[in-house]
């Protein structure tokens, strides 16, 4: 579903900025149903390449920041580690609590996106599920502003000298069984346990990165 979405929009020439048509539309010009259709966008949604406003529909590329100088300037300012540091002070408040508002179709989505990280083949099909994972925990809040934040780290993590390659299936699997342990913790409503999950994932990224190597040895995090 979501190739042929893309295919839409490359057949389309349409560019960032340029907006899709109305769900209803784009699902029957894509002979999908709107949850199917959905559950695309959102997955690039997730990962920057597009953005929906309620009332106003969806457009290519990313979301327009209001007061965008402050946030410009973080987007182009901060380093990977400067992210990395970000993401360890925000993160792991995220998720203890979402593990007390997640609702059941919140979880069973994160439970989908943990799979399809462990099956993931490559590196861009990974990044796909790892991003829309890490925005769900965010929009599992219910908080706007947290949401809003959420969706600010996720678009830095798209950049090229940010990215967190994973090129080693060893490594894509270890990462998708600390997402699975994160989306146990939630189930249970345990919060510090969800905290503690997501801190152990993202020092683990930042151990694999700050070390160069793509593999991740047994018993790590």
């Amino acid at each position: 579903m979501l190739d042929r979405l893309l295919e839409y929009i490359a057949g389309h020439q349409l560019r960032d900025g340029d907006a899709l048509p109305p769900e209803r539309k784009l699902a029957e010009d894509l002979g999908v149903s709107r949850r199917e259709l959905r559950a695309a966008l959102a997955s690039l949604e997730a990962s920057g390449q597009v953005w929906r406003g309620v009332g106003r529909g969806t457009y290519l590329g990313a979301r327009p920041l209001k007061f965008a100088p402050t946030l410009r300037g973080l987007r182009a300012g901060a380093s990977p580690a400067d992210i990395a540091e970000m993401r360890l002070l925000f993160e792991p408040a995220l998720a203890q609590l979402a593990a007390t508002k997640a609702s059941r179709d919140d979880l069973l989505e994160l439970e989908k996106c943990a799979r399809k990280n462990a099956a993931a083949k490559t590196d861009e099909e990974w990044q796909q599920w790892d991003h829309r994972f890490h925005l769900l925990i965010g929009q599992a809040t219910r908080n706007p502003a947290l949401i809003a934040l959420m969706e600010v780290i996720n678009g830095m993590r798209v950049k090229p000298d940010v990215r967190e390659k994973t090129a080693a299936q060893t490594t894509r699997q270890f990462f998708a069984r600390q997402h699975q342990a994160l989306v146990s913790a939630m189930k249970a409503r345990d919060g510090e346990a969800a905290a503690r999950s997501m801190r152990e994932h993202l020092l683990s990224v930042q151990g694999r990165a700050s070390s160069g190597r793509d593999d991740v040895p047994d018993g790590v995090g």
